[in-house]
Parts: C-alpha cells; structure tokens; sequence
C-alpha cells in the first residue's frame, strides 16, 4: 500500500507542476480551465473518448460539469497491470472464497509471498486520462446522479456531490464499473423515511459490521483490491476496509470518503478509517464494519493530524501554492488532501507560534514533525515569518519538531516540544548536568496486551510425578499482577518431580512466552519432552506449546480453552528450587547480548549518539552520565523494528 501511494504521489507531483507552470506563463489565474486544457492534452490518442464525454452531455449543463470535474481532476490518477496485479486478483478472490472462523495471516502472507517472488517488476503503470473511455465514464456519471436528491443527501451542493459521490475510484485500483453490484447489493437498506446522512449511513454500516471482519497488520499488496472482490471482504488492511465501505455509501448516494491519519503522535503507524460529511459543514469519522459515526477516533489519544482524501486538486495545498524554487517533502507534493483536523474538537486540536532558534530560517516553510525510527515525519506546514512559524489546529501532548528541507533533508529548526491541552508549550532542552540512565525498555508497554497480565492471577507452577498432572504439588500462585519482565521465583517443592509445568487461570488461555526451570546448584535449565494442552486458538494457530521452551520471548503459547497448560517431562525426577519465566510480551525489553546504541536531541537539534552497549543481562541497561533535559531514542541492532522516544523523569523513562 505505501509502495503504490508513492507511486501516486510521485505522478502527482509531476503533473501539478506542469499545471503551476503554466499558469505562471499564461498569468492566468482560472485553475480550472488550465487543468482541464492540460488534462485533454494529456490524454494524448484518448482524448476524444474524454471530449466524447462533454459532447454527450452537452445538453445537460449539471452533469457536462460533472463530466469536466472528472477529467481535469484525473492529473496524475493511474493504476497498475501486469502479470503481477493479475495474480494478486486471482490469489484475492480464490481466498476470499474460503468459509472459515478466523484466517491466519502469516500463513497468507506467505503464500502470497511464495506465489508473487518470481513475478516482481512485471508492472506496467497506466494513467486514467489515457486509458479510460467514454463508455465507463458516462455509466460512472449516470449512476452517480441516480442516487442524488435522496432524502439523505438532498443538501448536499453540487460541489459536495462532485467530491463525496461522483468519483469512480478512491485509491490505485483497478477502474470497474462497480456501482450497479453495490446498489444491487445495499441499495434495498434504506428507505425514504431516511432523511439524515448519519442515519443513511448507519444502516449501511450495520449491515457491513454483520460480516466477517479480520484486520490485518500487514499485507503485501502491490495495489489497492479491486470492488468487485473488495464485495467479498473476508481480511484485510484497515484501508480495504475503508474502501468497501465508500464503495457501498457512495453506491447508494451517501457522502463519504477516505479519512487519513498521516502518522500518530506516539506511535509509528498512519491510520485510514471513513469520514462522512453531510452537507451542512459537519464531519463524522467512522470505521467500515466496525463503529459507526463519531465512535472512531475518540479511542485514540495521539492524533496530530486529521486529513480528508479527496479527488479533486486543492488549491490551497503547498504543491499548489508553493510558486519558489524550494523543494518540499513528499507527503506535501499530494495535491489531494484536505486539512480538516478543526472538525473533530474532542482532538482539543492546539494553535502554536514558535520560535525557531535553530538551523537554517532563510527558507519560506518549516514543517511541523512528528517522530518515526526512519527519521521525523512532517504533518503540517507554516509559512516562516520573522523567524517564528504558526501551526493551528495540531493534536496535544505529542512530541514535536520543527524542521526545514533542505537537500531533500530535514533539519532541525527547533527543540523538540509539546503542547498540552489547555496551549502550555514544554520544550526539552539539552542541560549541561548528567546522571545515569537506567533503561529496562526500547518502546512502550504494549497497549495490546495490557489485558493479559492481571488475567494470569490464579495461575499456578506445578510439579508431579503424573504426565497428566492428576496429582501436583502447587509450588507458585500467582496472586499478584506479573509485569512484562523476565521474572525469577524461588520455590521449595516437597520433592523432587519428573513433571513440571505451568497452568494458566480459569481467565486465560496459555499466553506464556518463556519458561525455565532449574535445578539447585545448575546453572543450566533443564530439558526434556515438551508436553502440555495442544488445542491451539483458532487466532493464534502457530503460538504451540514448543514455544514456550525456544528461547524466543516473542514466541508464546495461546490455546482455545482456559487453563490450558505447558511442560517439561524431564528424564528422571529432580527437586527444582528456581524459576524463570515471561509472560506474552511484545519483546521490547532490553534483551541479554543485543547490541544497542542511545541517542539524545543536542543543543543543535541533532541526534546525537551516546554509545553502544551490549546488554549484560534482560530489562536493564545502564548508560552513564548522560545530559538530562532532553529528548532519548534507544537502538536495537539486533532484533525488532519498534522504538520511540522518551524522556527521563525521576529516574523512568516517560513514552512519547
């Protein structure tokens, strides 16, 4: 998905110049007659399948203009063919066939991966001003206008129908004439006693979260999924989700499109989900198939940006009013996105004026940025003016930088800072004074699993002399919340056991991740036969009992019942007196042997190294006299790909 956004971006980036050019030769200031000109030019042996359009509608002004809307606002839309996007349907819709609970990602990803390694590069991209006809765009118009002036959308203006229902794709799909199954399909939801967009969009929804819904973290796709197998949703990207449910809304009138969140504030991932409009200026973020209007992004709490994606050009993007020679950064070359963070107020977006005392100022933007382990990412713009830069309407309590770009670079122009909810500006700044810092940690607590730990309470260590436990000796109660740290406990068993293991609690289902047991006076941990409840969960079908015992704290154990339980049965009975255990983690710990490296924000607004260290031990790592007041980053070069900043407050470090 981001390979094909850039791809996009990239295209756009080429054509929205050619348009500034040519309105800086011709000095003419109608932007819309330049990019229609520009568009038929374009479109090169296609045009007259585009001026066959116009002609045809030429007797009907409303939709003749819904006709240019269209093709001067297809600069730079493209999508891909090839041998590689024909397998990747096949292989979408073959397992989309399948009827089953739940799908395993990882065992889809790497059949997709298997099938597509020998297809890579056999790609040919093809733009839409070139390659659509007639035929497609006028069903794509009549069937837009089918379903205007419902009683759900009649005050919507023409403007808002040409953005939020007219467009006949969303992303870098395959063009299909997809808006006569959707109809079909969800059209006989609604009736006309629905008057509202919310409410219309409501009914919609429900049913789509009556579907099966499996979000995935990860997919390889190397293009958007078309509508005709997106009907067929069984898994996905949060984004193919959004998708299916544009393509039913606007199949039936209702005005939605994509929402975007470019990067969170506190963690390293963007966000899409569904924004709905109703015509008289509000805006209601939704997830497809999930939670309907307004219960969405109140869940998050590290929100910079929000932006609208739409179809048509934005005059007032930076691409589009940036007339300088000064090169700005990829995210701001799309000419398709649309500030809209001051409709949501639960955000309590921020309006900040800072100075800038750092770097380079000659420049005429600076960019608001937040961070990611690939380097800060700008999500907002200002104009630079006497050394300071405003930004309005920004998420709070993120950290955040301000940078310039430069030699396709950015540079600090800033300490980095927060703004809280109520405009009160914090700014870390690098002191003179050191002290040590004590790190157990390279991310934050994992949010995910922060059920898990108070369900092992009741959870027992078990010794017997009976492979199926019929008789045991309780050597370890978990009676308080365990942390997600390797932990070792001391124990006195009455005897020595051939049998050991650990039994989860009547609330959970396994979710341990390592498990050591050792012998008085032995520095080894013992070895044996691994046994234990082999009924795997249906969402976790590879977290097996073996996992428990491979020396790898991200691997765990998660079974389909409670109290499930895993093993060792050891060659001959021995008396224990230790053991060592952490429970399902996201193994950002500080891992015993990996090579780790601390960076810290100098005076300059630089990352800075304060060393390399390789740990001695699990969750801690000392670095020592280190300047305080700043802003840390902590390494891994030798597993995992999750890190955030820090700062260090009374002796802990503190995420951000």
């Amino acid at each position: 998905m981001n390979r094909s956004i850039s791809i996009m971006n990239r295209h756009n980036s080429v054509f929205l110049y050619i348009i500034l050019v040519i309105m800086l030769l011709t000095g003419c200031n109608d932007l819309e007659i330049n990019q229609l000109d520009l568009a038929l030019q374009t479109a090169k042996g296609n045009r007259q399948e585009l001026e066959k359009v116009l002609r045809y509608y030429q007797r009907d002004k409303q939709k003749e203009d819904a006709a240019k809307f269209l093709i001067r606002n297809m600069l730079g839309k493209s999508y891909l063919e090839g041998k590689t996007i024909d397998e990747f349907h096949l292989f979408i819709d073959s397992v989309y066939q399948t009827e089953q609970e739940e799908y395993d990602q990882q065992t889809i990803n790497k059949s997709y991966q298997t099938k597509s390694k020998d297809l890579q590069g056999f790609t040919r991209q093809q733009t839409d001003l070139q390659q659509l006809k007639a035929e497609f765009l006028i069903a794509q118009i009549d069937g837009a206008f089918r379903v205007w002036q419902k009683p759900w959308n009649k005050q919507l203006s023409f403007d808002d129908f040409c953005e939020w229902i007219l467009p006949y794709r969303i992303g870098n799909e395959l063009p299909e004439l997809w808006r006569e199954p959707y109809y079909d399909t969800f059209a006989g939801l609604l009736s006309d006693s629905i008057s509202t967009a919310r409410d219309a969009c409501i009914a919609i929804n429900n049913e789509l979260i009556k579907r099966p819904i499996h979000i995935f973290t990860d997919f390889p796709k190397p293009a958007e999924i078309k509508p005709s197998s997106l009907i067929h949703i069984k898994f996905g990207l949060c984004g193919d989700y959004t998708n299916l449910a544009i393509y039913a809304m606007r199949s039936v009138g209702i005005p939605v499109t994509t929402g975007t969140i470019p990067h969170w504030g506190r963690s390293n991932n963007s966000h899409s989900f569904n924004l709905l409009y109703d015509g008289n200026g509000n805006y209601y973020d939704f997830a497809g198939g999930e939670q309907n209007p307004g219960d969405h992004l109140a869940r998050f709490e590290d929100i910079p940006k929000v932006y609208q994606k739409t179809f048509s050009v934005q005059p007032n993007s930076l691409i589009m009013t940036n007339t300088s020679k000064e090169d700005i950064p990829p995210f701001f070359k799309n000419p398709y996105l649309k500030d809209v963070t001051e409709h949501f107020p639960f955000i309590h977006p921020q309006t900040v004026t800072i100075p800038l005392t750092k770097g380079n100022t000659r420049n005429k933007y600076a960019y608001l940025c937040v961070f990611d382990p690939k380097g800060w990412f700008p999500i907002d713009w200002g104009k630079i003016s006497d050394k300071k830069v405003t930004f309005k309407h920004i998420g709070p309590d993120i950290i955040y930088q301000i940078n310039s770009f430069d030699n396709n670079m950015l540079q600090p122009l800033s300490s980095p800072f927060v703004v809280d909810s109520t405009g009160k500006i914090t700014i870390y700044e690098c002191r003179k004074e050191k002290a040590d810092l004590h790190l157990e940690r390279k991310y934050r607590d994992p949010k995910h699993l922060a059920a898990i730990p108070p369900a092992f309470v009741g959870g027992k260590f078990q010794g017997s002399d009976h492979a199926g436990f019929q008789t045991a000796e309780d050597l370890y109660t978990f009676t308080e919340v365990p942390s997600f740290k390797y932990t070792t406990i001391e124990v006195c068993p009455k005897k020595s056991y051939k049998y050991y293991r650990y039994q989860s609690s009547p609330n959970l289902r396994g979710n341990m991740a390592e498990l050591e047991f050792y012998e008085a006076d032995n520095p080894e941990k013992l070895t044996g036969r691994i046994i234990g409840t082999d009924i795997t969960s249906i969402y976790n079908p590879h977290a097996i009992k073996e996992n428990v015992f491979d020396g790898d704290p991200l691997t765990f154990f998660h079974t389909r019942d409670s109290m499930s339980w895993a093993g060792l049965a050891l060659s001959k009975p021995v008396r224990i007196d230790k053991i060592r255990y952490i429970i399902r983690n996201d193994d950002n710990g500080i891992r015993k042997n990996n090579l780790y490296e601390l960076f810290y924000i100098d005076d300059a607004g630089q990352w800075v190294s304060a060393g390399k260290q390789t740990a001695d031990q699990d969750d801690l790592l000392i670095y020592k006299q280190i300047p305080q007041g700043s802003l840390y980053w902590l390494r891994n070069y030798t597993r995992g790909k999750e890190e955030r900043i820090f700062t260090y407050e009374n002796g802990k470090q503190v995420w951000w």
